[in-house]
């Protein structure tokens, strides 16, 4: 590092630990000899700051090759020098990174290099909730599969194209949706209850649970560890609400029980957050599905279930109810049927955004809370013997909750 030092007669620049050692002199009769030696100074600082700071990030790099410690991509810089370090961008050419929201489980950066854009997302083993919630982060490994299946599934532009997958630091490279692309929640929240989306969603979730029956039996294996689905929704969801409601135990098993013992001939690759968080509109018809962490092969029941919930949650917290319901009729038709088991499985999602380990921040009403527990509470009892969709409507238009 260099300082400044006054003589007599000049300002000298020399290493703070050793004023012997000069790099310049400026003469005092220049009026500008302070200015000048002050920020050669500051420039040359600044300068072996930023080297420094560059060696401590390779470091980390090194360190994260040689299984010493994972690198955790939380800052520009880093990820900046990871991209680098990994051949993906030569040093000469220049970035731009910005964080995206990744939800809980995620980082999430997006990298633009001129006309050039990507994602890189990594896993995360704690998720950003109050609660204690662990993941294992070996679950992207079964993200990408599930990415690189589908791919080759659903129509062209719905699934992003993984573009290079690093297990080693859970993290993994995407193609990156369009500018004017928006989450399918932003647009809810922002007043948009556009039910040709809801249509462009149900067609798509029918067209993913369907087409996956025809999977041969080597590509469904890669799905039928639960392990994932446990960690991320059994554990948080189910078993966490029969801690609160001890009273519900036995139905709760009985739904626990029904997506993980599935019948072969219903059972089907699951998205497993398939909600519309997960879900970039680029024009009201096309939507492009994200998130795959959760995908197993499972009950098809859970994707409708969870996403039920999510636009009937939207419909009480925007007080957009009516509106809420013509989403949900749209969405269905365009999937075709209504599982008649989803009532039960739609309250334990309603009662677990109220009172498990990821509650919706966007209702506060504690009436509301209050009467969206009692219809959870209800449906996961008696919901077998209601009709799906006329309990959803009945609901939303009469206040009943039967």
């Amino acid at each position: 590092m260099l300082r400044v030092l006054e003589t007599g007669q000049e300002f000298c620049v020399v290493y703070v630990h050793d004023s012997q050692d000069w790099v310049a002199k400026f003469d005092k009769s220049w009026p500008e000899a302070r200015h000048w030696a002050e920020h050669m100074a500051d420039t040359y600082n600044h300068r072996l700051r930023n080297e420094l700071k560059q060696q401590i990030l390779r470091t980390e790099v090194k360190a994260m090759n040689q299984g010493e410690t994972g690198m955790l991509l939380d800052t520009q810089g880093k990820v900046e020098m990871y991209l680098r370090d990994n051949a993906w961008l030569p040093s000469s050419r220049s970035m731009v990174v910005e964080a995206l929201s990744g939800g809980v489980s995620s980082r999430v950066w997006r990298i633009e290099c001129g006309q050039e854009r990507w994602v890189l997302k990594q896993a995360l083993s704690k998720l950003n909730v109050q609660a204690d919630w662990y993941s294992d982060v070996n679950r992207i490994v079964q993200e990408q599969a599930a990415m690189q299946l589908l791919y080759g599934i659903l129509p062209v532009g719905t699934v992003p194209e993984v573009l290079y997958a690093d297990p080693e630091n859970s993290a993994y490279i995407m193609t990156c949706a369009p500018v004017d692309a928006d989450t399918w929640k932003n647009r809810l929240m922002g007043g948009l209850f556009e039910t040709d989306t809801a249509s462009s969603a149900g067609h798509l979730l029918r067209e993913m649970h369907i087409h996956s029956r025809h999977l041969t039996e080597s590509q469904k294996e890669k799905f039928r560890n639960l392990r994932y689905f446990e960690e991320l929704r059994i554990d948080p969801f189910h078993r966490s609400l029969i801690q609160r409601y001890p009273q519900l135990e036995a139905a709760i098993d009985r739904l626990i029980r029904d997506l993980t013992n599935v019948e072969p001939e219903l059972a089907c690759l699951v998205h497993g957050d398939f909600s519309p968080k997960n879900m970039l509109v680029h024009s009201v018809t096309q939507v492009i599905l994200i998130d795959y962490e959760v995908a197993h092969w499972g009950h098809p029941v859970f994707d409708l279930a969870f996403c039920t919930a999510h636009l009937m949650l939207k419909g009480w917290g925007l007080k957009r109810k009516m509106e809420a319901v013509a989403l949900i009729e749209s969405f269905y038709k365009a999937y075709g049927a209504c599982d008649p088991e989803l009532l039960p499985h739609l309250g334990l999602m309603l009662l677990a955004r109220m009172d498990g380990k990821s509650p919706v921040d966007y209702i506060s009403d504690d009436a509301v809370k209050e009467e969206i527990r009692t219809l959870a509470v209800y449906w996961i009892r008696e919901g077998l013997e209601l009709e799906p969709m006329q309990a959803i409507s009945s609901v939303f238009e009469r206040g009943r909750i039967y």
